[in-house]
């Protein structure tokens, strides 16, 4: 060996000097206590971070919580109110369908009474009429045959006839008078022709009392007939009101059921959404107590740790002073004390130690090995001390000890931001997924109510067009039934002058060839007579012209009476289908503003959710760019800082080694001095 290894290690008298390594141990611990301080505060400032942005964020989810509330209780406070006003429209139906019902049971059975009524007095009015057309074929046929006076056998059918139309109600009290005066001069004739037992001249009436019973009868027939007639067109008429009433008050109760079916499933629906609201508001509140007991219990937590973070500083600040008022008070009082007790030992200064040869040269080769210019720096630079003077081995070693700080502090730093960059990347990233997924669902929401309003508007023009189309048919019908009715009044009008002139023209014919029924009934022989039988046969022309006038104008007024019964009953129908598309069109325009309304609502709250989800992945753009643009991934950037570590730990301990030998050797030297 060049030199032994007592002055292998002696480089200087720092190294053999234990005041000098007590204030040595002192630098170090202060250098230890500053970087613990240093750490502690960037852990601090960390912690202070993470307080503010997770108080931010709490109050930024307690705001949410408030406007969603809010929102909630208003929606709620809406669907309740719906909830009412369908419970009530609901029951308003309810009590007019069974109004309805009840008034179309109360006119069915009116109306099956008169009908009853009816058959029953119309049966009577047949009886009569057949009765007093029985009479009057009797008394004419007994005319026919030429008798001026009715014979016994014709009397008794006459008398029976007669009697029976006594208790008619078309028999009033002049012609009942008339009438029993007639029975009772016949039985008294029939009792006189029974005694006398001979056709005598004085045993029947005379020719005027026959033609008054006559005429009597004839009035009564007309009265029974126009009577029936009445009474036939009044059930006609009742019997259309009824219709007419029952298909008005059906078509009420159909439409009213309709909009009770529908009342009741909006009904659903609200409770459906007053149950979900319902749920989320509660949930909403329950989120939001979390929140504020959690952000509570932040704040706390918080000032806590600030309060013992100055406290930590505090102490940290008095143990520093404490560690320096030693260093001067050692370096004060302890210089001559040490220069007598070590002053013996001479080392050369320029001789270098071969342990710091190694280490140089491990240095060399970790910088080579691992690409970093500071490892290959720092051999230099304790090249450089070795040879400087004194205290070599705690230059160097300071050199490294500060190299290892330099680096763990890198690492710790780096450690930091690979740990912040996974946890924004992933809490970015959960961010996005969530506000992507509600901008998917508001989309849908809007494409399913845009989808709704078309169909609503569709259903709106079909609507409109249906009603466009029964107006333009009532229309129609309106012009046709003027134009009808207007051809119908004008037929009846000649129909009815016809009748009119015919029958005065049969009156005055009848008023000269009538004075004597035999010039009608029976040829005149022998004598000069009026033109009877011509004029008969004009008579009997003028009343088939009579009877073929009033069918036809009975006809046209039936046929008016139809055509007006159909022109009602459509145009009730088509009010009443105008009034179901009208109520249809009100209900479809109301879904389209209320959808409307609702699309304008997602749209803002699509618009604010896309807006949340560019910011978020604006900052994940920036994260990234922070995070993954980088060279040289985290993990091998570790491995190489702890391969740095190691090695410049290793060259420590190889120092810490050689210095702890050194020592040994001064303290040999100074005893045997």
């Amino acid at each position: 060996m060049r030199v032994s290894v007592g002055a292998l290690f002696i480089c200087s008298a720092a190294a053999t000097n234990p005041i000098n390594k007590v204030i040595q141990l002192l630098s170090s611990l202060e250098s230890k206590v500053t970087a613990e301080g240093e750490k502690e505060q960037q852990q601090y400032e960390e912690f202070a971070r993470w307080c503010e942005e997770n108080a931010k964020e709490k109050q930024h989810e307690l705001k949410n919580s408030a406007e969603r509330k809010e929102s909630l209780e208003s929606t709620l406070e809406k669907t309740q109110a719906d909830i009412s006003t369908t419970k009530a429209k609901i029951e308003e139906l309810s009590a007019s369908i069974s109004q309805n019902e009840a008034d179309l049971e109360k006119a069915t059975a009116v109306r099956k009474a008169e009908h009853k009524d009816f058959m029953e007095r119309d049966q009577e009015s047949v009886e009569t009429i057949d009765t007093l057309e029985r009479a009057l074929q009797t008394i004419k046929k007994e005319l026919a045959h030429g008798f001026v006076q009715l014979q016994p056998a014709a009397v008794n059918g006459l008398v029976g006839a007669v009697t029976a139309l006594m208790d008619r109600n078309v028999v009033d009290g002049q012609s009942k008078v008339q009438l029993q005066a007639f029975v009772q001069s016949q039985e008294s004739t029939t009792d006189e022709f029974a005694a006398q037992q001979a056709p005598a001249t004085a045993a029947y009436e005379t020719h005027d009392g026959t033609a008054a019973i006559l005429g009597l009868l004839e009035d009564l027939l007309d009265k029974a007939e126009a009577q029936r007639s009445k009474e036939t067109q009044e059930e006609t008429e009742a019997q259309f009101n009824y219709e007419m009433l029952k298909q008005s008050l059906t078509d009420e109760i159909k439409t009213e059921n309709k909009e009770l079916s529908n009342a009741r499933q909006h009904l659903a629906s609200y409770k459906e959404t007053e149950s979900s609201t319902s749920g989320d508001l509660a949930e909403n509140n329950k989120d939001a107590a979390a929140d504020s007991q959690t952000l509570s219990q932040l704040q706390a937590d918080c000032m806590q740790t600030a309060s013992d973070h100055e406290l930590s500083v505090q102490g940290r600040s008095d143990e520093l002073k404490a560690l320096a008022e030693a260093k001067r008070i050692i370096g004060e009082t302890t210089g001559s004390a040490t220069g007598k007790a070590y002053g013996l030992v001479q080392v050369s200064a320029t001789s270098r130690s071969t342990a710091v040869d190694g280490v140089i040269a491990s240095l060399k080769q970790l910088g080579r090995s691992s690409d970093d210019m500071s490892i290959a720096l720092l051999a230099s630079q304790i090249s450089t001390a070795s040879v400087s003077g004194d205290d070599v081995f705690a230059k160097v070693k300071g050199l490294i000890r500060d190299m290892i700080q330099k680096i763990s502090e890198k690492a710790r730093a780096d450690a930091k931001e690979h740990e912040w960059c996974t946890t924004k990347t992933k809490e970015t990233e959960a961010k996005k997924a969530d506000h992507e997924s509600e901008v998917a669902k508001l989309n849908s929401r809007s494409d399913r109510a845009k989808s709704a309003i078309a169909r609503a508007e569709a259903d709106i023009a079909q609507l409109e067009a249906e009603l466009g189309a029964l107006a333009k048919m009532q229309a129609e019908m309106d012009q046709q039934r003027s134009n009808e009715h207007a051809e119908n009044s004008a037929a009846i009008a000649d129909y009815q002058k016809g009748v009119e002139g015919v029958q005065a023209a049969i009156k005055a014919l009848k008023s000269y060839y009538g004075k004597d029924s035999a010039l009608l009934q029976q040829p005149v022989v022998g004598t000069h007579s009026s033109s009877g039988g011509a004029a008969g046969g004009i008579i009997g022309l003028l009343e088939v012209c009579e009877s073929d006038f009033s069918k036809l104008l009975a006809e046209t007024e039936a046929d008016e009476e139809e055509a007006t019964k159909v022109y009602e009953a459509q145009s009730k129908a088509n009010k009443l289908t105008k009034a179901e598309k009208e109520t249809a069109l009100k209900y479809s325009n109301k879904a389209v503003a209320r959808t409307e309304k609702a699309l304008a609502e997602l749209a803002d709250d699509t618009d604010a959710e896309q807006s949340e989800l560019d910011a978020t992945l604006e900052y994940l753009a920036k994260v990234n760019k922070r995070c993954v643009a980088k060279p040289e991934t985290y993990a091998s950037r570790k491995a190489k800082r702890e391969s740095e570590i190691e090695g410049l730990k290793n060259a420590l301990k190889i120092l810490e080694e050689e210095t702890a030998g050194a020592f040994l050797a001064v303290r040999t030297v100074s005893r045997h001095q």
